[in-house]
């Protein structure tokens, strides 16, 4: 039975909060009844010069503030010293933007504008009439500031409104410009209610993009800490505050399309260039809410990668949430089950207990095994999902029949250790090391361990028993379409800091089988395809892969009423250009109970949407051009 493993998560690392710029500073204040007579020539010279110096100030922060709606703004935060503020984050400091492939903003700091106040000099007799400007000028509630003054009516410090509109923060300060230049004019700081009002631009993350891809990007809580994906990997690098790029490594910005640098903040501002393509994530989440709910499932994943680098290009769970409003959503909802839950493969890891054998050299594609209906082994009595026996079966037909009697004897003919070495270097029983928080590395019970028995390389085979992830599973087979090479998945193409680039260089895992052996899969999985799981066929294509419908675990054994559906494939297989999996969480078993009725379809037709994505023709026009 698989059990739930849990790993630590990386946190930001703490501080001092740093100092935040206002617009405006605190009027000079004088006895009550003194009037403009009272001032000297030199003061009131003093006066003019810091009047029009705030009103000349100001004038251009309102530009610089406009630009800023999509970029950061640390040059506003002033420096701060000590070793240990370098890595300080708190509610005012700026964050990188986070932009996919093609320059899309999927993630950046807008502002707002929190309004304070020196309770200690503003006149009681003033309080109604300063609720009602903010409210007429600011949309603050006039009651909200009424008793907040009244709340704190000796204190140098009150918050009157820490959530003022960008348009009507904006109000409220040229209010106060105007004011200032009346009050340079006149010389009668009687004309300054405001003085003691005081305005600050802070940055507040949103996600243009909505639910889309929330469980891989993350969010800010209210305190602007990260709560996951990418926000929380990269919180050491993302804010204003955080860590630079390594020395040595670096490209120019010119590296990156013109396309990819449009959202990418100019100047000493970060970013992240991400390799998911916002059309394909559109797309298999689009898919994949059809697919749970036609099939009748609880939960599903679909993910796609590149073979040939590890990229991925997509990653969609449903359930999801939109960030920008996680206080209203399911907390269930924000696990990327991707690659934070484990289960059973299930008949998809006969994949591997082939590939391992033929690598091996124990069996090929025509190796003949006798197929009896069951098959003992360590005490333990195996038969197939149908009850059947299939008689001679070559060892690439039992892969497209999924039979689970000879899968068990090409394991056996592997034998355990040979078996449990090729499920570690196919990435089992470890984390893929992609860039996002909460990876976990699945359960693989191996010999030595104490649990372990005969009967566990027998159902292990098959994909029972042993737990993992679908990045694990999706990055094994990425392995087949790539030549026996294992990529390291990864999320993030780019990191931008200013004007330097520091690229994401493709990581090789490991060399899992020889490419002779990935060839042979590969044929065999197409054979999967056109005879075993048709309805994952794609019109026009030859495509690989592989079905799988797994019994779930339970503390009381394995529940038979549902099931996972998964299916995981590649295409064209001439020359892999992704390769994806498909998983839908207990699928309603009166629609259908097999992967292949269910996954198989829906990775059909994503496929077939990606590929006109891709612009990748047709297999007799694309192959006739060579």
């Amino acid at each position: 039975m698989a059990a739930t493993s849990k790993r630590n998560q990386r946190g930001a690392t703490g501080g001092h909060p740093p100092v935040v710029p206002s617009i405006g500073q605190p009027a000079a204040h004088t006895q009550t009844g003194q009037s403009s007579t009272d001032f000297s020539v030199e003061g009131s010279w003093r006066l003019q010069v810091v009047i029009a110096v705030v009103v000349l100030l100001g004038g251009l922060l309102v530009l610089r503030l406009l630009d800023m709606q999509v970029r950061t703004w640390s040059e506003y935060a002033p420096a701060r010293n000590g070793a240990d503020t370098r890595y300080t984050v708190d509610d005012t400091t700026p964050l990188g933007v986070i932009v996919d492939r093609d320059g899309v903003l999927l993630a950046g700091d807008r502002f707002i504008y929190r309004v304070t106040a020196t309770p200690k000099y503003i006149p009681q007799e003033e309080w109604e009439a300063l609720s009602q400007r903010l409210a007429r000028v600011a949309g603050i509630p006039a009651d909200q500031v009424w008793n907040r003054l009244a709340a704190n009516p000796t204190a140098e410090y009150a918050v009157l409104a820490s959530d003022v509109p960008f348009q009507l923060g904006r109000a409220l300060i040229d209010e106060k410009n105007r004011e200032e230049a009346s009050a340079s004019q006149t010389q009668d700081t009687s004309l300054l209610p405001l003085g003691n009002v005081f305005v600050y631009a802070q940055p507040r993350r949103f996600y243009p993009q909505a639910s889309l891809a929330s469980q891989v990007i993350g969010f800010l809580n209210a305190e602007r800490k990260p709560v996951l994906g990418l926000e929380r990997y990269y919180n050491s690098f993302l804010p204003s505050s955080g860590v630079g790029l390594p020395k040595g490594t670096l490209s120019p910005r010119t590296v990156l399309t013109e396309q990819q640098r449009k959202f990418l903040p100019s100047g000493s501002e970060k970013g992240l260039v991400l390799t998911i393509d916002r059309t394909i994530q559109w797309i298999i989440e689009e898919e994949l809410v059809e697919g749970v709910q036609f099939y009748g499932a609880e939960s599903g994943s679909v993910i796609v990668m590149d073979p040939k680098t590890g990229a991925i290009w997509g990653m969609a769970n449903y359930p999801t949430f939109d960030a920008n409003h996680y206080e209203t959503a399911n907390p269930s909802s924000f696990t990327n089950a991707a690659v934070s839950a484990q289960y059973e493969p299930g008949s998809i890891f006969k994949v591997i207990t082939v590939a391992a054998a033929v690598d091996a050299g124990v069996v090929e594609a025509g190796t003949i095994f006798t197929d009896t209906g069951t098959i003992v082994i360590g005490q333990r009595t195996i038969q197939n999902s149908g009850r059947n026996a299939m008689g001679h079966l070559a060892v690439a037909d039992a892969l497209a029949q999924s039979n689970n009697v000879v899968t068990v004897q090409v394991a056996q003919a592997l034998g355990a250790e040979k078996f449990y070495e090729y499920v570690a270097r196919f990435g089992f029983g470890a984390d893929t090391n992609i860039d996002l928080t909460g990876e976990i590395p699945g359960l693989v019970n191996a010999p030595g361990s104490l649990s372990w028995s005969l009967s566990d390389l027998g159902t292990n085979s098959f994909g029972q028993g042993i737990a993992v992830t679908p990045i694990q599973m999706i990055s094994a087979v990425a392995a087949i379409a790539n030549q026996g090479k294992r990529m390291r998945p990864y999320l993030v193409e780019a990191r931008v800091h200013g004007e330097s680039v520091l690229l994401t260089q493709p990581t090789l895992a490991q060399q899992v089988i020889s490419p002779q052996t990935a060839e042979e899969m590969k044929q065999m999985m197409v054979h999967v395809i056109e005879t075993g799981n048709q309805a994952a066929r794609i019109p026009g294509y030859a495509a690989g892969g592989k079905s799988g419908t797994a019994d779930i675990a339970t503390a009381e054994g394995y529940v038979l009423e549902r099931t996972i559906a998964s299916f995981v494939g590649f295409a064209p297989v001439d020359d892999p250009q992704f390769v994806m999996l498909v998983k839908l969480d207990k699928p309603d078993p009166t629609i259908s109970r097999w992967a292949s009725n269910s996954a198989g379809p829906l990775f059909s037709r994503i496929s077939k949407r990606l590929l006109d994505h891709l612009n990748i023709p047709p297999d007799d026009v694309r192959l006739a051009q060579r």
